[in-house]
């Protein structure tokens, strides 16, 4: 972090406008005409522009992660700063959110649209940007949001633009989002430069549909569908990184096999026929179920078989847990993370493993503690968690500033003050706190003054004891100057802030600010 960020200040002879670092559009604060000192700072907007993409194309998981947050967030009223862009009338309408229709996108045609993006963030004054899928504007700062290293991991031609784009976002974004820790850990790993940039693992939740079905409920699902024996459950099963041939030359194996019927969901139920050769003289179920006959298929199982080489979360694990479903899976990539202790884990190249898997899950004392372990597990994810951690990391990268150090303190001067009183007053506090061995950032808040002013003050101070008097204030001080903030953006910062410095000459109207009440006072001596 630099010892000193430097805010723009443009005066026209009336008001001024102050261009905050990191802002992508300007946010005004007013002063009577030709005065530079204080004025009452209005709340400055902040507005999170989400790019609906990912409904244009898909209704995926992914498309579920993003409903159930944006419902989430209606919920908190954070939704109060978000804004959706709604890619030619695909995106959900939910109650609460404000969205925006904008042109469908094209592959062919990313350029032209990484502008017209730029375009809608400039005229609304977005604070940040953020994807359901890899889209970006060309200047307005952008969060990316990581759901797997698939491509990266497993192989993909990177010609494609659908890669590129996703490489380009990579590249562009000033911190990232990733909904398993095993994501980001391959995000660094592909992606060395994104090691010294913010990341947030934000686990994905589980639908309250989901959840143990009675047995009434479990008839009227398996007389609805004609299934006559008890089966076992995979959900889009593949034989790419799916790995559903695993368990089709496991079940071919099984001596009691033409007791069992398969039930094969997503796909749009189609099952290749090389899987079907396997097992020939099984029933298979090929479904297409909505998440109330899901639920009822989980609760019906003898197990869910997940062999997967890769996930980058494993959602379907997850709601097979509420479920209390037994899970059988492999331990790789997130699946772990999200099964716990709570599932039978094979390798996904043992096929014998798996086979004893099938007959193992089939015990009674077994299942009851899978089950039990399952539910546990599940209670562990919830939507409304993810949804706030999201919103923490999107605020936190809203924010005018860059990394702050471990320890942060807060000075509120009185900046209408002359430059000696604030020189007696800061010097000695950045003498004494530039000598301690800990990384330490002060921030400054400016409360609506003139930002230039402020930081030429300080960019004085900073030198008179650079070089006057030899103090070191890079190796462990930084300093920021602070502008006015919104609420939410004061509710995520306070709590990185360890408190508050008080001075002989604070600015009496901000330190009886309800926000600052909450902080210590340091004292310096």
């Amino acid at each position: 972090m630099p010892s000193l960020l430097k805010a723009q200040m443009l005066h026209n002879g009336s008001p001024f406008r102050v261009v905050l670092p990191m802002a992508s559009g300007p946010v005004e604060t007013f002063a009577p005409a030709g005065h530079a000192g204080a004025v009452q700072p209005h709340d400055p907007p902040l507005i999170i522009v989400i790019d609906g993409i990912f409904f244009q194309y898909y209704r995926t998981g992914i498309a579920r992660v993003w409903r159930s947050l944006l419902t989430a967030w209606v919920k908190s009223g954070f939704a109060q700063s978000i804004l959706l862009l709604d890619r030619g009338g695909t995106a959900p309408k939910i109650s609460g959110i404000q969205s925006q229709v904008i042109p469908l996108h094209d592959y062919q045609n990313l350029e032209q649209d990484r502008a017209m993006l730029q375009d809608v963030c400039e005229q609304v004054g977005a604070s940040l940007f953020i994807s359901t899928y890899y889209t970006t504007p060309l200047t307005t700062p952008s969060v990316f949001m990581a759901y797997d290293m698939i491509p990266e991991r497993l192989g993909a031609d990177f010609d494609e633009p659908m890669w590129q784009d996703k490489h380009h976002a990579i590249a562009q974004a000033q911190a990232f989002i990733g909904i398993s820790q095993n994501t980001l850990n391959d995000l660094v790993q592909c992606f060395p430069d994104t090691k010294t940039k913010p990341r947030t693992v934000a686990h994905c939740g589980v639908d309250q549909i989901f959840s143990p079905a009675t047995p009434p409920e479990l008839e009227r699902f398996r007389q609805k569908y004609g299934i006559h024996r008890p089966y076992f459950l995979l959900c889009a099963p593949g034989t790419g990184y799916k790995n559903a041939q695993l368990f089709f030359r496991a079940f071919g194996q099984l001596p009691s096999r033409s007791g069992f019927d398969l039930v094969c969901t997503g796909n749009q139920g189609l099952l290749e026929e090389g899987l079907r050769s396997l097992v020939p003289g099984t029933t298979i179920h090929t479904l297409q179920l909505s998440d109330e006959d899901l639920r009822l298929a989980m609760g019906g199982a003898i197990a869910l078989v997940y062999p997967s080489h890769y996930e980058g979360f494993g959602l379907p694990v997850l709601e097979a847990l509420a479920c209390g479903c037994p899970v059988i899976t492999t331990p790789m990539a997130s699946l772990p993370e999200v099964a716990g202790e709570a599932a039978i884990y094979v390798n996904p190249d043992d096929d014998r493993a798996l086979l004893d898997a099938l007959c193992d899950v089939q015990k009674p004392g077994l299942r009851q503690s899978l089950q039990v372990a399952g539910f546990q597990q599940s209670q562990k994810f919830s939507w409304q968690q993810m949804a706030t951690t999201v919103e923490k990391a999107l605020v936190n990268a809203s924010l005018p500033l860059g990394d702050l150090s471990t320890t942060n303190y807060l000075l509120t001067p009185d900046w209408s003050q002359s430059e000696e009183v604030l020189n007696q007053a800061l010097n000695p506090i950045l003498k004494t706190l530039a000598q301690q061995q800990i990384p330490i950032t002060l921030l400054f808040y400016t409360a609506g003054f003139n930002s230039e002013e402020v930081n030429t003050i300080l960019t004085g101070i900073v030198f008179n004891l650079m070089m006057m008097e030899s103090v070191d204030l890079n190796e462990h001080l930084a300093v920021a100057t602070l502008p006015p903030l919104h609420p939410v953006q004061w509710s995520v910062l306070l709590p990185q802030i360890q408190g508050r410095i008080a001075l002989n000459c604070d600015d009496s109207q901000v330190i009886v600010l309800p926000m600052l009440q909450s902080l210590p006072i340091i004292p310096i001596s």
